[in-house]
């Protein structure tokens, strides 16, 4: 049986946002045969260790926000990527340091948790990274307008970035990438292609909770509200396209369900039918009587696991093109893919108006994820990995 130490910077848990769904998801299927043992950024007084009673040890670190700052003005003085001081705790890497020697692998979740594997590790080295990162913010930095500030600080990000996933590659036995879209991109980086594995994106199967109904008001958004793509998502949805809605339906409402900041949540509130919901524990009783989930981000950042969420419980799934390519699932079969604003509008009627249609993509979604997004079955691939 292997020991094996994992290391990301949030707590995955409570579950909210694909990265911690992954992260949780990967130690658990892990500690079915190995003696998994989880270091992570946090706050121990406010975690629930409870939930991942299958690890062996969890060693909580807590970094202030004034550390953060300070951290990462010296990432930048550096050229390493301002997520790396923002998440680096001198603390934390000293502990993995000191007890490096009791693991046979390590894994690193996301890059950003690259930079606390230890030079003289001498068993396997896995970087967990998920999307290519420099990728994402190209994405992201297309989305933004040229007035906005933050463009050009996701393009400095976007350069540090790009230069440390070169030189970080070459320090792991084996880099994991949920799509394969990225793992060819990455290939183009660095060149040994043998420690490239791709590990798609799974759900459990749940019960089937849409019914087609008259009176379902909810159209749903599962996310990170603090990943700014999502943020963007929920805004323009709020703005551009619900008032339209309500024109003809005044009694549906847009719910907001995620980890969300205190200011995001006051933006999004002054918009009429928005509901906020932020962490919710029973997220079955938030999703009944919704119309559909929507997934209508623009700078589509990988694999969306919102889609899968609506799709397990056969909640009918609209997408905007760029979360749509790549997804792997059939346009007007399993989901609906919207070409603009006033085309999402159309979508959403559809759905209200024409029950088939609904129930329909509603059976079609359930079935493709029981076939083809199993999770067990997808994480498989790790026992290879390992």
């Amino acid at each position: 049986m292997n020991k094996i130490l994992f290391i990301t910077t949030r707590y995955p848990f409570p579950i909210f946002g694909g990265d911690k769904l992954r992260a949780f998801d990967i130690i658990k299927f892990l500690s079915k045969k190995n003696k998994i043992d989880l270091v992570c950024l946090g706050n121990e007084n406010k975690i629930e260790k409870k939930s991942l009673n299958f690890c062996k040890n969890i060693k909580v670190f807590h970094l202030n926000f004034l550390s953060r700052i300070v951290n990462s003005t010296f990432s930048l003085l550096k050229f390493q990527p301002l997520q790396n001081g923002f998440c680096l705790s001198n603390d934390m890497k000293n502990y993995i340091d000191d007890v490096k020697d009791k693991y046979d692998s390590i894994i690193c979740h996301l890059l950003r948790s690259a930079q606390y594997l230890p030079r003289e590790f001498r068993g396997k080295k896995i970087l967990e990274i998920t999307d290519l990162q420099s990728l994402a913010y190209q994405n992201l930095i297309n989305q933004l307008s040229i007035i906005n500030p933050l463009k050009y600080i996701y393009i400095l990000e976007k350069l540090l970035v790009s230069g440390y996933e070169k030189k970080v590659f070459s320090d792991f036995d084996n880099i994991v990438f949920v799509s394969s879209k990225d793992a060819k991109k990455a290939k183009k980086i660095n060149f040994t292609k043998k420690r490239f594995y791709v590990v798609g994106n799974a759900k459990n199967f749940n019960p089937k909770l849409f019914k087609h109904k008259k009176n379902n008001n909810k159209i749903i958004f599962i996310g990170n509200i603090k990943f700014i793509p999502n943020l963007l998502a929920c805004l323009d949805f709020a703005k551009n396209v619900l008032d339209e809605v309500n024109k003809k339906y005044p009694k549906i409402k847009f719910h907001v369900i995620g980890d969300i900041r205190y200011l995001d949540r006051l933006l999004l509130s002054r918009y009429k039918n928005v509901v906020i919901h932020g962490k919710v524990n029973n997220l079955k009783n938030v999703i009944k009587n919704s119309i559909c989930g929507l997934c209508n981000v623009k700078a589509s950042t990988g694999f969306q696991n919102k889609t899968l969420a609506y799709m397990s419980y056969g909640i009918p799934a609209i997408l905007s093109a760029n979360s749509f390519s790549g997804s792997g699932f059939k346009n007007n079969k399993e989901v609906l893919v919207f070409k603009n604003n006033e085309d999402l509008v159309k979508k959403i009627y559809n759905l209200i108006n024409n029950k088939k249609i609904a129930n329909q993509l509603s059976v079609n979604s359930q079935k493709i994820v029981k076939k083809k997004y199993n999770l067990n079955k997808a994480l498989l691939k790790y026992n290879e990995i390992i």
